[in-house]
């Protein structure tokens, strides 16, 4: 299979792990308060009221668009992903830039989710910020077994060692 096939694989299949990941933590949050689908139905209503300049789509359709847009997204962060990865198997280095990335991300998106709270109803930074935990080892994870060897060798860079 060649590197591009792979890494597609690889990064769709770790996307969808992120994005079901996710839907699961916010559905056990809905669930706990009794409002099952309440969290993409509103981040779905908020989405689609962009789109459709000021209206507000059907809960139905603020679920799907929502569902949709929330999957295509984690399926191009999981492609992304997936290119470090592959990436730092070449050049075991360049996975610690991307762990400063990341982390860069994390705080910028709590940021970001505190100033849009009001708009988001119920949602929190923490909320925010343990979904991306649960996607991100869930993610990390996967590539973890596509690539068991690449912890070791970035061990390695980090310590000075030899590879």
């Amino acid at each position: 299979m060649s590197t591009g096939n792979r890494m597609a694989r690889e990064g769709i299949s770790a996307g969808l792990i992120g994005a079901t990941a996710i839907a699961v933590w916010f559905a056990i949050l809905d669930a706990t308060r009794g409002e099952l689908l309440a969290t993409p139905v509103m981040l779905g209503t908020s989405l689609g009221s962009l789109f459709l300049q000021g209206d507000t789509p059907s809960r139905a359709a603020a679920f799907l668009g929502y569902t949709v847009f929330h999957f295509a997204i984690f399926c191009v962060i999981g492609y992304g992903f997936s290119w470090v990865v592959n990436s730092a198997e070449k050049v075991p280095s360049s996975f610690i830039g991307f762990a400063g990335l990341f982390v860069v991300f994390e705080v910028g998106w709590v940021g970001w989710t505190t100033v849009l709270a009001q708009g988001f109803g119920d949602i929190t930074w923490l909320q925010v910020f343990i979904a991306n935990l649960i996607a991100s080892g869930a993610m990390g994870a996967y590539m973890w077994k596509q690539h068991p060897s690449l912890p070791g060798r970035v061990g390695a860079q980090i310590a000075g060692a030899p590879e």
